[in-house]
């Protein structure tokens, strides 16, 4: 008779431990989940530069302008990008040759010239910063930066 009764006190013993270990394990999944995402955008950013420089690289006559360079960026990256914003953000778009700012390679320049496009992109956190108290940012900038040879 005194089984039954120690039973029957320790049935809500469960659903109590239930309880308390539920919002670790739903943090810890969301935050897998949410991490992934990061990564995932990170390594489009980089891609999104490489396709910018490689678009920039490539020998042609007229060269390339630096509008059609922000165009295979902003192609790629619109294509491969996952974010739950409202508005998908387009990132913002920096080119360079040799140090100097707002320059293509130059007609029959050879290999002593390098091309640099530089990509940011403010991922935006959907769940994590919310639930965490401001421990992690709401916004985190991922920057990637390709320099290539001129052809």
């Amino acid at each position: 008779m005194k089984n039954r009764q120690i039973i029957k006190e320790q049935n809500g013993g469960s659903a109590v431990e239930f309880a308390l270990v539920l919002p670790v394990l739903l943090l810890l999944v969301f935050g897998i989940i949410e991490w992934s995402l990061y990564m995932f955008n990170s390594h489009v950013i980089t891609n999104a530069s490489r396709e910018g420089a490689r678009k920039g690289i490539v020998a042609a006559s007229p060269r390339v302008p630096l509008s059609d360079i922000e165009t295979a960026v902003n192609k790629y990256s619109d294509s491969h990008l996952i974010t739950f914003a409202d508005v998908k953000p387009s990132p913002l778009t920096k080119i360079s040759l040799d140090g100097i700012s707002n320059k293509t390679c130059p007609a029959g320049s050879g290999f002593d010239h390098y091309l640099a496009v530089e990509v940011k992109y403010d991922y935006t956190f959907l769940l994590l910063s919310g639930l965490t108290g401001g421990l992690i940012p709401r916004f985190k900038t991922i920057t990637a930066r390709t320099s290539m040879t001129c052809e």
